[in-house]
């Protein structure tokens, strides 16, 4: 037999806080990214980001007509687009991030 003794504790609902807060962190900056990214001429693109909590995590949306054409560097403004960028900024900003033990 094989006995296992836990010192210390470990609250799982505190942990569940714990990760929801960083998501929602994460799904914060993620936000702000994509929409630093969002070149201007109106300002209509970049004011119709949406960011939703959904029962996965969340998302980050935008449902205007062009989005996609921006996204592929269709401005002088955002040649590299708004999705490479962001992904690329957001997976440092995830790294550098630890759940507080």
């Amino acid at each position: 037999m094989i006995g296992v003794k836990v010192v210390g504790g470990f609250d799982a609902n505190k942990m569940g806080k714990q990760v929801q807060k960083m998501l929602d962190q994460i799904k914060n900056e993620t936000y702000k990214t994509a929409r630093s990214f969002t070149p201007v001429d109106t300002g209509y693109a970049k004011s119709q980001w949406d960011k939703q909590s959904t029962s996965q995590g969340f998302k980050v949306k935008n449902d205007t007509d062009y989005i996609q054409f921006l996204d592929k560097g269709h401005s002088r403004q955002a040649p590299q687009g708004i999705t490479k960028p962001t992904v690329r900024k957001m997976t440092g900003y995830i790294k550098s991030r630890r759940l507080k033990r």
